[in-house]
């Protein structure tokens, strides 16, 4: 069983309740809904099921997310020698 984070897109014209038939069926493969913007949804799930969340009615992508490995550079601010205040 291997949990992984997932992207899940919903299709423009699916309806609230093949929606929420999503979301049961995330909730009921023993997933996690982490976060839910717009048509998108973020959730982790086994990703053996990924294929069959993707058959459902109204979802348009489901794909795997990773969060981790991301490197953000370090900002540092230089301060010129005139601009230093007098102490």
């Amino acid at each position: 069983m291997s949990v992984e984070s997932h992207m899940i897109r919903i299709s423009d014209n699916a309806s609230q309740p093949q929606i929420q038939e999503v979301l049961k069926m995330v909730v009921g493969v023993g997933g996690r809904i982490e976060m839910v913007a717009g048509r998108i949804i973020i959730a982790s799930f086994d990703s053996d099921f990924a294929g069959a969340i993707k058959k459902k009615k109204g979802v348009a992508l489901v794909g795997g997310v990773n969060f981790r490995g991301r490197k953000i550079r370090k900002i540092t601010k230089r301060v010129s020698r005139e601009e230093q205040p007098d102490s």
